[in-house]
């Protein structure tokens, strides 16, 4: 029966290539928005996973994600290093400034400036150059994505100068750091190098980065300082989570999510739609079987299998489409943190089969109120 249920689909191919068209172009659509929302926001916490040997963050108390921070005192340094259960405490200055190249190019970038003796706050990861040469006074890596927003379509090269401010800085690298949220490039330099481009800032220093000691109870470390010095103190992981939720909030999220129920809407209306259309139109087909005695179990299993062919090759195609979409969209530097998680393609394609589902029970109950002398009637 089931071979026989694949048949009759197969036959009426118009509406057999429309119906895996519908589930194939809402799959894509719900797979590319939602990948391209859960990378958007993954990369909410890069510049904080950048630096994986740093396990706590101390901030100003209004701080509520990477991207928008002011400077604390800098005497809170030397409290933090103090406080019971903290191994070590660096500090990282990030600056907001416009960067020009020696062609002319303008951006604004943001420039991380990191302990000189420590070098903590570095990307782990270099693509050229070696990241310890920013000792050198007036020297910096940069990310790719920036280099090339610096440099368009020019190759990989060290020894440009990049000017911010009244100060040349000399590129001695460039960085694999993770793609930014903002999307401006990432400068790293020494703190030294990058204090005089603070211009308009009396402090120095807008993290603190520490590593909590082994054993020690991180939420109670976190309490102790931020009794002691009013700061707010998170750990990595938190304050991945907090910029994570800062964002999520935010409009752009919002509208990745109405594109992402459209594309659910349409895809339901037009599947479950051309699915029923299809029932209609073989009615006489499916009295004719009730008349030889098909049972309302086996015509349910006919109708599912259908609905489980379409489904499944509609999924293929969408999730194809979606994937190659996202790799040629990779090639762009500052899209190459863009992927679709695993529970991403689950999701579209199970949201899609409980939707035909729903279409298939409808379809169904519609049968069973057919009548098998219909068969015979003009």
């Amino acid at each position: 029966m089931i071979r026989l249920a694949l048949d009759i689909l197969r036959a009426d191919r118009a509406k057999f290539f429309a119906m895996i068209l519908a589930v194939a172009l809402s799959v894509f659509l719900m797979q590319n928005q939602a990948a391209i929302l859960s990378s958007i926001l993954t990369m909410t916490g890069s510049q904080i996973r950048d630096v994986p040997s740093a396990g706590l963050w101390v901030m100003e108390p209004d701080t509520e994600c990477f991207d928008q921070a002011k400077p604390v005192r800098d005497t809170a340094l030397y409290r933090v290093r103090g406080t019971s259960g903290v191994d070590w405490a660096v500090p990282l200055l990030k600056v907001d400034a416009f960067a020009r190249s020696e062609n002319g190019k303008l951006t604004l970038a943001v420039i991380l400036g990191v302990d000189d003796t420590t070098l903590v706050g570095l990307p782990p990861r270099m693509v050229m150059g070696d990241a310890s040469a920013i000792q050198e006074r007036d020297t910096c890596i940069i990310d790719p994505g920036g280099y090339n927003l610096l440099f368009p379509n020019e190759p990989h090269q060290l020894g440009k100068r990049i000017r911010v401010a009244d100060t040349f800085l000399r590129l001695v690298g460039i960085s694999d750091a993770s793609p930014p949220f903002t999307g401006f490039p990432i400068i790293h330099c020494t703190r030294s190098t990058a204090i005089p481009l603070n211009r308009g800032e009396g402090r120095n220093q807008t993290f603190i980065l520490g590593q909590i000691k082994a054993g020690a109870d991180p939420a109670a470390i976190c309490a102790s300082i931020q009794a002691t010095t009013g700061l707010k103190a998170r750990t990595a992981t938190e304050f991945k989570a907090d910029s994570y939720q800062f964002y999520a909030n935010q409009g752009v999220p919002m509208l990745f999510y109405v594109v992402i129920a459209i594309g659910l809407i349409v895809g339901a209306a037009i599947t479950g739609q051309t699915f029923l259309m299809f029932v209609k139109e073989n009615e006489r087909h499916l009295s004719l079987l009730k008349v030889v005695g098909v049972t309302r179990g086996q015509m349910t299993g006919m109708l599912f299998s259908q609905a489980a062919l379409v489904v499944a090759i509609g999924c293929c195609f969408g999730t194809g489409l979606a994937t190659l979409t996202t790799v040629l969209s990779r090639t762009q530097p500052f899209l190459r943190g863009i992927f679709i998680p695993p529970w991403v393609a689950v999701a579209t394609c199970g949201a899609l089969t409980a939707v035909t589902a729903v279409a298939v029970l409808v379809a169904l109950r519609n049968v069973q109120k057919l009548e098998p002398a219909g068969v015979f009637r003009g």
